[in-house]
Protein backbone atom coordinates (compact mmCIF):
# COMPACT_ATOMS: atom_id res chain seq x y z
CA UNK A 1 0.00 0.00 0.00
CA UNK A 2 1.83 3.42 -1.05
CA UNK A 3 1.64 6.29 0.91
CA UNK A 4 -0.22 9.25 0.20
CA UNK A 5 2.42 11.73 -1.04
CA UNK A 6 3.55 8.68 -3.03
CA UNK A 7 0.10 7.84 -5.09
CA UNK A 8 0.94 7.85 -8.72
CA UNK A 9 -0.17 10.89 -10.38
CA UNK A 10 -1.08 9.68 -13.70
CA UNK A 11 -4.81 8.94 -12.79
CA UNK A 12 -7.39 11.61 -13.45
CA UNK A 13 -11.30 11.64 -13.13
CA UNK A 14 -13.93 13.41 -14.61
CA UNK A 15 -16.26 15.17 -13.32
CA UNK A 16 -19.43 12.52 -12.52
CA UNK A 17 -16.83 10.66 -10.93
CA UNK A 18 -14.91 13.04 -9.34
CA UNK A 19 -18.57 14.09 -7.50
CA UNK A 20 -19.42 10.41 -6.55
CA UNK A 21 -15.99 10.19 -5.14
CA UNK A 22 -16.69 12.87 -3.02
CA UNK A 23 -20.44 12.92 -2.14
CA UNK A 24 -21.78 15.88 -4.27
CA UNK A 25 -23.46 16.83 -6.93
CA UNK A 26 -21.54 17.57 -9.98
CA UNK A 27 -23.54 20.56 -10.40
CA UNK A 28 -21.53 21.42 -6.63
CA UNK A 29 -18.05 21.03 -8.27
CA UNK A 30 -18.70 22.74 -11.29
CA UNK A 31 -19.69 25.51 -8.78
CA UNK A 32 -16.74 25.06 -7.17
CA UNK A 33 -14.75 25.47 -10.44
CA UNK A 34 -16.19 28.29 -11.41
CA UNK A 35 -16.54 30.67 -8.00
CA UNK A 36 -13.42 29.32 -6.22
CA UNK A 37 -10.77 27.90 -8.75
CA UNK A 38 -10.98 24.10 -7.36
CA UNK A 39 -11.60 23.12 -11.19
CA UNK A 40 -9.38 19.91 -12.97
CA UNK A 41 -6.41 20.95 -13.99
CA UNK A 42 -5.37 17.99 -16.03
CA UNK A 43 -6.65 18.18 -20.18
CA UNK A 44 -6.21 15.63 -22.46
CA UNK A 45 -6.44 16.14 -25.75
CA UNK A 46 -10.07 15.67 -27.29
CA UNK A 47 -11.72 15.28 -24.48
CA UNK A 48 -12.74 17.27 -21.26
CA UNK A 49 -10.83 18.57 -18.25
CA UNK A 50 -10.08 16.27 -15.43
CA UNK A 51 -9.47 16.09 -11.88
CA UNK A 52 -5.85 14.74 -10.63
CA UNK A 53 -5.07 13.24 -7.12
CA UNK A 54 -3.86 16.63 -6.49
CA UNK A 55 -7.02 18.54 -7.75
CA UNK A 56 -9.12 15.79 -5.81
CA UNK A 57 -6.75 15.87 -2.50
CA UNK A 58 -8.00 19.52 -2.45
CA UNK A 59 -11.70 19.15 -3.13
CA UNK A 60 -11.73 16.50 0.04
CA UNK A 61 -10.76 19.59 2.30
CA UNK A 62 -13.31 21.87 0.87
CA UNK A 63 -15.67 19.20 1.61
CA UNK A 64 -14.75 18.78 4.57
CA UNK A 65 -14.67 21.91 5.95
CA UNK A 66 -17.87 22.81 4.34
CA UNK A 67 -19.57 20.25 6.31
CA UNK A 68 -18.12 21.77 8.93
CA UNK A 69 -19.49 24.71 8.91
CA UNK A 70 -16.66 26.74 7.34
CA UNK A 71 -18.32 29.57 4.73
CA UNK A 72 -17.46 28.53 0.75
CA UNK A 73 -15.54 30.93 0.30
CA UNK A 74 -13.08 30.89 3.21
CA UNK A 75 -12.97 26.59 2.67
CA UNK A 76 -11.71 26.85 -0.68
CA UNK A 77 -8.88 29.33 0.15
CA UNK A 78 -7.75 26.91 3.01
CA UNK A 79 -7.80 24.14 0.29
CA UNK A 80 -6.06 26.17 -2.56
CA UNK A 81 -3.59 26.73 0.09
CA UNK A 82 -3.36 23.00 1.68
CA UNK A 83 -0.77 20.53 -0.04
CA UNK A 84 -2.30 17.92 -1.20
CA UNK A 85 0.43 15.57 0.47
CA UNK A 86 -0.09 17.46 3.67
CA UNK A 87 -4.29 16.88 3.01
CA UNK A 88 -4.21 13.21 2.47
CA UNK A 89 -1.73 12.13 5.29
CA UNK A 90 -4.02 14.52 7.99
CA UNK A 91 -7.12 12.84 6.29
CA UNK A 92 -5.48 9.67 6.31
CA UNK A 93 -4.68 9.73 10.66
CA UNK A 94 -8.27 10.50 10.97
CA UNK A 95 -9.76 7.67 9.38
CA UNK A 96 -8.30 5.72 6.48
CA UNK A 97 -7.43 2.42 7.02
CA UNK A 98 -5.48 1.23 4.22
CA UNK A 99 -8.79 -0.60 2.13
CA UNK A 100 -8.79 -0.21 -1.44
CA UNK A 101 -10.84 2.16 -2.49
CA UNK A 102 -14.24 1.62 -4.91
CA UNK A 103 -13.80 2.02 -8.97
CA UNK A 104 -13.91 5.42 -10.09
CA UNK A 105 -16.80 4.50 -12.90
CA UNK A 106 -19.10 3.17 -10.68
CA UNK A 107 -21.55 4.43 -7.57
CA UNK A 108 -19.96 4.19 -4.01
CA UNK A 109 -22.52 2.52 -2.21
CA UNK A 110 -21.40 3.54 0.82
CA UNK A 111 -21.79 7.17 0.34
CA UNK A 112 -25.38 6.73 1.85
CA UNK A 113 -24.72 4.12 4.30
CA UNK A 114 -22.92 4.59 7.63
CA UNK A 115 -22.90 6.50 10.68
CA UNK A 116 -19.62 8.05 10.63
CA UNK A 117 -18.52 11.67 9.87
CA UNK A 118 -16.22 11.22 7.23
CA UNK A 119 -14.47 7.86 5.87
CA UNK A 120 -11.22 8.63 4.09
CA UNK A 121 -9.87 5.98 2.19
CA UNK A 122 -7.03 5.95 -0.01
CA UNK A 123 -7.22 3.90 -3.06
CA UNK A 124 -3.45 2.06 -3.22
CA UNK A 125 -4.34 0.20 -6.72
CA UNK A 126 -5.17 3.82 -8.18
CA UNK A 127 -3.63 6.56 -6.26
CA UNK A 128 -6.77 8.31 -5.89
CA UNK A 129 -7.79 8.85 -2.12
CA UNK A 130 -11.17 10.59 -1.56
CA UNK A 131 -14.10 11.23 1.10
CA UNK A 132 -16.85 8.60 1.73
CA UNK A 133 -19.46 10.87 3.17
CA UNK A 134 -22.65 10.18 4.28
CA UNK A 135 -25.01 11.85 2.01
CA UNK A 136 -27.65 12.55 4.99
CA UNK A 137 -24.57 13.73 7.33
CA UNK A 138 -24.67 17.85 7.84
CA UNK A 139 -23.96 20.28 9.93
CA UNK A 140 -27.96 20.40 10.37
CA UNK A 141 -27.63 16.84 11.63
CA UNK A 142 -24.71 16.00 13.37
CA UNK A 143 -24.20 19.42 15.57
CA UNK A 144 -25.94 20.08 18.59
CA UNK A 145 -28.43 23.13 18.26
CA UNK A 146 -29.94 25.08 20.44
CA UNK A 147 -33.69 24.60 22.07
CA UNK A 148 -35.84 24.42 19.29
CA UNK A 149 -33.97 24.71 16.51
CA UNK A 150 -33.26 20.50 16.48
CA UNK A 151 -36.97 19.59 16.12
CA UNK A 152 -37.11 22.04 13.14
CA UNK A 153 -33.79 20.86 11.14
CA UNK A 154 -34.96 17.50 11.60
CA UNK A 155 -38.57 18.30 10.07
CA UNK A 156 -37.44 20.01 7.50
CA UNK A 157 -34.83 17.69 6.22
CA UNK A 158 -37.35 15.01 6.33
CA UNK A 159 -39.64 16.57 4.17
CA UNK A 160 -42.25 17.11 7.39
CA UNK A 161 -44.50 20.42 6.34
CA UNK A 162 -46.53 20.26 9.71
CA UNK A 163 -43.63 19.19 11.86
CA UNK A 164 -41.54 22.09 10.60
CA UNK A 165 -44.91 24.72 11.47
CA UNK A 166 -45.03 22.63 14.71
CA UNK A 167 -42.01 23.57 15.57
CA UNK A 168 -41.92 27.27 14.48
CA UNK A 169 -45.41 27.42 15.99
CA UNK A 170 -43.92 26.35 18.96
CA UNK A 171 -40.42 28.69 19.45
CA UNK A 172 -43.17 31.32 18.40
CA UNK A 173 -45.52 30.50 20.98
CA UNK A 174 -42.19 30.47 24.17
CA UNK A 175 -39.93 33.07 22.99
CA UNK A 176 -42.07 35.51 20.60
CA UNK A 177 -42.22 36.12 16.75
CA UNK A 178 -38.81 37.88 17.06
CA UNK A 179 -36.63 35.46 18.95
CA UNK A 180 -38.06 32.80 17.20
CA UNK A 181 -36.56 34.04 14.34
CA UNK A 182 -33.62 35.03 15.64
CA UNK A 183 -32.31 31.56 17.87
CA UNK A 184 -34.29 29.44 15.63
CA UNK A 185 -35.85 29.78 12.16
CA UNK A 186 -32.95 32.30 10.54
CA UNK A 187 -30.12 29.91 12.46
CA UNK A 188 -31.51 26.93 10.27
CA UNK A 189 -31.91 29.10 6.84
CA UNK A 190 -28.48 29.62 7.01
CA UNK A 191 -27.65 26.37 7.84
CA UNK A 192 -30.03 25.17 4.28
CA UNK A 193 -27.93 27.53 2.57
CA UNK A 194 -24.57 26.34 3.36
CA UNK A 195 -25.65 22.99 3.08
CA UNK A 196 -27.21 23.61 -0.60
CA UNK A 197 -23.71 25.42 -1.08
CA UNK A 198 -21.44 22.32 0.00
CA UNK A 199 -24.01 19.10 -1.68
CA UNK A 200 -25.84 21.12 -3.85
CA UNK A 201 -29.40 19.73 -2.74
CA UNK A 202 -31.23 21.62 -0.37
CA UNK A 203 -33.64 24.79 -2.44
CA UNK A 204 -36.72 22.43 -1.77
CA UNK A 205 -35.72 22.43 1.61
CA UNK A 206 -35.50 26.29 1.74
CA UNK A 207 -38.97 26.65 0.53
CA UNK A 208 -40.55 24.02 3.03
CA UNK A 209 -38.99 26.37 5.99
CA UNK A 210 -40.16 29.17 4.24
CA UNK A 211 -44.02 27.88 3.84
CA UNK A 212 -43.53 26.53 7.80
CA UNK A 213 -42.80 29.85 8.93
CA UNK A 214 -45.59 31.31 7.15
CA UNK A 215 -48.31 28.97 8.78
CA UNK A 216 -47.14 28.89 11.66
CA UNK A 217 -46.92 33.00 12.06
CA UNK A 218 -50.31 32.90 10.63
CA UNK A 219 -51.76 30.42 13.14
CA UNK A 220 -50.40 32.36 16.39
CA UNK A 221 -52.81 34.01 18.47
CA UNK A 222 -53.69 37.25 17.91
CA UNK A 223 -54.86 39.65 20.69
CA UNK A 224 -57.24 42.42 20.22
CA UNK A 225 -56.31 45.43 18.48
CA UNK A 226 -55.87 48.27 21.28
CA UNK A 227 -55.08 51.15 18.44
CA UNK A 228 -57.01 52.32 14.99
CA UNK A 229 -53.42 52.65 13.65
CA UNK A 230 -51.73 50.82 10.88
CA UNK A 231 -47.94 49.96 10.03
CA UNK A 232 -47.12 49.27 6.53
CA UNK A 233 -44.24 47.09 6.14
CA UNK A 234 -42.31 46.89 2.60
CA UNK A 235 -39.78 45.37 0.99
CA UNK A 236 -36.97 47.86 -0.55
CA UNK A 237 -36.91 47.68 -4.54
CA UNK A 238 -35.13 44.32 -5.92
CA UNK A 239 -35.61 42.24 -2.44
CA UNK A 240 -37.29 39.11 -2.87
CA UNK A 241 -37.24 37.71 0.45
CA UNK A 242 -40.27 39.19 2.38
CA UNK A 243 -39.75 36.62 5.02
CA UNK A 244 -38.33 38.59 7.49
CA UNK A 245 -41.21 41.22 7.18
CA UNK A 246 -43.94 38.67 8.16
CA UNK A 247 -41.99 37.57 11.32
CA UNK A 248 -42.25 41.76 12.38
CA UNK A 249 -45.43 42.14 10.89
CA UNK A 250 -46.08 39.20 13.75
CA UNK A 251 -44.16 41.02 16.66
CA UNK A 252 -46.50 43.56 15.89
CA UNK A 253 -49.70 42.06 15.61
CA UNK A 254 -49.03 40.42 19.13
CA UNK A 255 -48.60 43.89 20.38
CA UNK A 256 -52.41 44.65 19.23
CA UNK A 257 -51.10 46.75 16.27
CA UNK A 258 -52.39 45.74 12.15
CA UNK A 259 -49.35 45.48 10.30
CA UNK A 260 -50.04 45.28 6.45
CA UNK A 261 -46.67 43.54 4.31
CA UNK A 262 -46.71 44.53 0.62
CA UNK A 263 -44.93 41.68 -1.23
CA UNK A 264 -41.80 42.02 -3.33
CA UNK A 265 -41.54 43.26 -6.70
CA UNK A 266 -44.59 45.72 -6.23
CA UNK A 267 -43.40 49.09 -8.55
CA UNK A 268 -43.09 51.96 -6.04
CA UNK A 269 -45.45 53.63 -7.41
CA UNK A 270 -47.75 50.57 -6.30
CA UNK A 271 -46.42 50.91 -2.35
CA UNK A 272 -47.14 55.06 -2.75
CA UNK A 273 -50.87 54.08 -3.34
CA UNK A 274 -50.86 52.19 -0.49
CA UNK A 275 -49.65 54.61 1.68
CA UNK A 276 -52.11 57.35 0.65
CA UNK A 277 -55.56 54.71 1.08
CA UNK A 278 -53.95 53.52 4.50
CA UNK A 279 -52.91 56.72 6.38
CA UNK A 280 -50.18 54.52 8.16
CA UNK A 281 -48.87 55.53 11.46
CA UNK A 282 -45.78 54.26 9.95
CA UNK A 283 -44.01 52.85 6.65
CA UNK A 284 -41.49 51.00 6.99
CA UNK A 285 -38.75 49.75 3.94
CA UNK A 286 -36.84 46.82 4.64
CA UNK A 287 -33.48 45.88 2.70
CA UNK A 288 -30.92 43.46 3.07
CA UNK A 289 -29.13 43.90 0.14
CA UNK A 290 -27.32 46.92 -0.59
CA UNK A 291 -29.07 49.78 -1.60
CA UNK A 292 -27.73 51.71 -4.47
CA UNK A 293 -29.75 54.64 -4.81
CA UNK A 294 -31.66 55.60 -1.61
CA UNK A 295 -33.09 58.58 -3.67
CA UNK A 296 -34.56 56.29 -6.46
CA UNK A 297 -36.17 54.75 -3.84
CA UNK A 298 -38.09 56.84 -1.81
CA UNK A 299 -38.85 59.45 -4.28
CA UNK A 300 -42.48 58.07 -5.00
CA UNK A 301 -43.70 57.68 -1.79
CA UNK A 302 -45.64 60.55 -0.07
CA UNK A 303 -44.45 62.37 2.42
CA UNK A 304 -45.58 61.52 5.58
CA UNK A 305 -47.59 63.92 8.06
CA UNK A 306 -46.21 64.11 11.43
CA UNK A 307 -46.30 61.86 13.70
CA UNK A 308 -46.11 59.35 11.10
CA UNK A 309 -42.63 57.88 10.44
CA UNK A 310 -40.72 56.47 7.91
CA UNK A 311 -38.27 53.32 9.09
CA UNK A 312 -35.88 52.21 7.33
CA UNK A 313 -34.38 48.15 8.09
CA UNK A 314 -32.10 46.06 7.36
CA UNK A 315 -28.52 46.07 6.38
CA UNK A 316 -29.08 47.39 3.42
CA UNK A 317 -29.08 50.56 3.96
CA UNK A 318 -25.93 51.16 5.95
CA UNK A 319 -23.92 53.70 4.33
CA UNK A 320 -26.93 55.11 2.04
CA UNK A 321 -27.62 58.94 1.95
CA UNK A 322 -31.04 59.86 2.01
CA UNK A 323 -32.49 62.18 -0.60
CA UNK A 324 -32.81 65.90 1.23
CA UNK A 325 -35.64 67.13 3.04
CA UNK A 326 -36.48 63.29 3.32
CA UNK A 327 -36.44 62.33 6.88
CA UNK A 328 -36.31 58.82 8.29
CA UNK A 329 -35.30 56.51 11.41
CA UNK A 330 -33.33 53.63 10.51
CA UNK A 331 -33.63 50.37 12.69
CA UNK A 332 -31.06 47.24 10.67
CA UNK A 333 -32.10 45.13 13.50
CA UNK A 334 -35.59 43.91 13.40
CA UNK A 335 -36.04 44.22 17.37
CA UNK A 336 -34.71 47.83 16.55
CA UNK A 337 -37.70 48.37 13.76
CA UNK A 338 -39.97 46.85 16.08
CA UNK A 339 -39.94 49.57 18.58
CA UNK A 340 -39.71 52.42 16.47
CA UNK A 341 -43.00 51.24 14.72
CA UNK A 342 -44.97 50.28 18.56
CA UNK A 343 -43.63 54.20 19.61
CA UNK A 344 -45.04 55.41 16.36
CA UNK A 345 -48.32 54.28 16.93
CA UNK A 346 -48.71 55.49 20.54
CA UNK A 347 -47.79 59.22 19.22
Amino acid sequence: MPTPDAAPSGVSLGVAAAARRLGVAPATLRTWARRYGLGPSEHESGSHRRYTPEDLARLVVMRRLTLEGVPPVTAAASALATDPSDAALALAAGGADGAGGPDPDEPDERVTTGDVPAVVALAGDLGVWSAVLPADRTPLTRRPSPAGQGALQRAVLAGDAPGAAAAVLAACSSKGPLRAWEEVVEPARQALGRRWEATGPGVDSEVLLTAATLEALRALRRPPERTTAVVLLAPAEGEADALPLHVLAAAVAARGVRPWVLAPGLPREAVAAAVRRTGPAAVLVHAQRPVADAGAQLAPLPRLRHPARLVLSGPGWDGTDLPEGRAALRAPALAGALEVLLEATEA
